[in-house]
């Protein structure tokens, strides 16, 4: 019975055994895919900043080309974006009053216009009761 004992025993010390290394390389193996992955993120962030600063470098030259290309077609270059424009001359309170005057006269006699057209095509309209179906 010693004997049985003693294999058992073993045998169970050796699955054990076994169990733990076998749980000991899948941890090693966790930790190299995170790793890995860890890894594959940094590359991925360096790549992303490495467009977005190649864009950005092209957008530059992109300015530049058409700035040069603006001042060859305006002659020489200038400042237009700092400078405002000419102001605009005043009018005259009477100018302004005659053109809102005829503007609202205008405005009257198109929707006099347009309600007459309207109440037109109401009175071709003829009523039910007086159609020969």
């Amino acid at each position: 019975m010693t004997r049985g004992v003693l294999f058992l025993s073993v045998s169970l010390t050796a699955l054990v055994g076994a169990g733990l290394a076998h749980a000991q390389d899948l941890r090693s193996i966790q930790a190299r895919n995170a790793a890995a992955h860890a890894l594959e993120d940094a590359r991925r962030d360096l790549l992303a900043i490495q467009i977005e600063a190649s864009n950005a470098n092209e957008r530059a030259r992109t300015d530049i080309r058409l700035r040069g290309l603006d001042d060859q077609r305006t002659g020489a270059p200038t400042l237009r974006s700092l400078t405002a424009p000419p102001p605009r001359p005043l009018e005259e309170p009477g100018q302004r009053d005659a053109d809102l005057s005829n503007a609202s006269s205008r405005l009257e006699r198109l929707t006099q216009e347009a309600l007459a057209q309207s109440n037109a095509r109401m009175r071709a309209i003829r009523p039910a009761s007086q159609r020969k179906d």
